[in-house]
């Protein structure tokens, strides 16, 4: 009798080729709806115990994927700030954005949205190959410099306000926002917000509490 449990992690059986330049929330969102399931699902899945909400083992995601670690790491603009990933990468000799990096991490911030390497070359009227620089440059600093997410502003911020008022947690929020509103925020992202909203309220709410005391 074999008394080997099987793997945990399988190949799903719709296989998608990841983008150049795609982050990993956007390309495990796109596996999650091809294969039918939900995109936070999938994510924590590939987490596991007891982090649910953090980064994802990149040898799962390419387990689950189909795909080579080495293929997703030449793909991912974030696979260096995947669990699991200690590779090292050398830079080429001439750096096209020496005096320009705020384009360099422009250019890297549009490809986390899911933004190709074709229309971001055509768009700031470079070569493919300078595009492919700047987010190699961009996973060789990110771990250093931090994640790649813009602030919660605008409709995002206004979404999640909505959630507040109905008084759901930040993994209610989260998990809302990347199955119904198809948004790559980080987890973390959403604490953070939390806690500027819990202190933007304080003063109100003190204020608020007094004016009954003085009314009673």
């Amino acid at each position: 009798m074999n008394s080997e449990l099987p793997p945990r992690f399988a190949p799903l059986p719709v296989r998608l080729r990841p983008g150049l330049g795609e982050s990993a929330h956007s390309y495990i969102r796109r596996l999650a709806r091809a294969n039918h399931l939900k995109p936070s699902f999938l994510h924590c899945y590939l987490c596991g115990p007891p982090q649910w909400f953090g980064k994802p083992l990149l040898e799962n995601l390419a387990i689950v994927a189909g795909r080579s670690p080495e293929a997703l790491e030449r793909a991912l603009v974030d696979a260096s700030t995947l669990g699991g990933t200690n590779r090292p990468r050398r830079l080429p000799r001439r750096n096209p954005f020496a005096w320009r990096r705020s384009l360099s991490h422009r250019i890297a911030q549009e490809a986390l949205r899911g933004t190709q390497v074709r229309t971001l070359a055509k768009r700031y009227n470079i070569r493919d190959r300078e595009v492919r620089f700047a987010l190699e440059t961009t996973r060789l600093t990110t771990t250093v410099t931090g994640p790649l997410t813009a602030p919660v502003t605008g409709e995002l911020a206004d979404l999640i306000e909505s959630m507040i008022s109905r008084r759901l947690n930040g993994r209610q929020i989260w998990t809302e926002l990347m199955d119904d509103h198809d948004y790559l925020v980080t987890y973390g992202s959403v604490r953070h917000y939390l806690r500027y909203a819990r202190c933007r309220r304080a003063p109100a709410q003190a204020e608020a509490s007094g004016r009954q005391q003085i009314a009673l």
